[in-house]
């Protein structure tokens, strides 16, 4: 598993993502986990409307401590209701774990 830190074209930072097995998974700070963005990893893979720099754990760490991926509920409803409801969410440490033994 590999973490990047995503950022829109103007440089801003976006999401702390993970990828694992051409899955991205991208930290919602409303949840406090990491969930499968296939949006995000279509825009990796093919669209590349987004910059994605690799970062370690340490790294990621400190912009999920800045509540970075932090969604409003009245701009994002449905993406927030999915991620909600996912019947299986990652945990920063979960993902940091596995980025840590990660060859990938």
């Amino acid at each position: 598993m590999k973490l990047y830190l995503v950022r829109d074209l103007e440089g801003g930072a976006v999401w702390v993502a993970a990828l694992a097995h051409e899955t991205m998974y991208a930290y919602v700070a409303n949840t406090g986990k990491f969930h499968d963005n296939n949006a995000l990893r279509n825009d990796f893979y093919m669209d590349r409307r987004f910059t994605y720099e690799p970062i370690g754990a340490a790294e990621a760490r400190r912009w999920i401590a800045e509540d970075l991926g932090m969604l409003n509920d009245t701009d994002h409803p449905n993406a927030l209701a999915k991620w909600r409801a996912d019947p299986s969410p990652l945990t920063p440490a979960d993902v940091f774990s596995m980025a840590a033994g990660s060859n990938e």
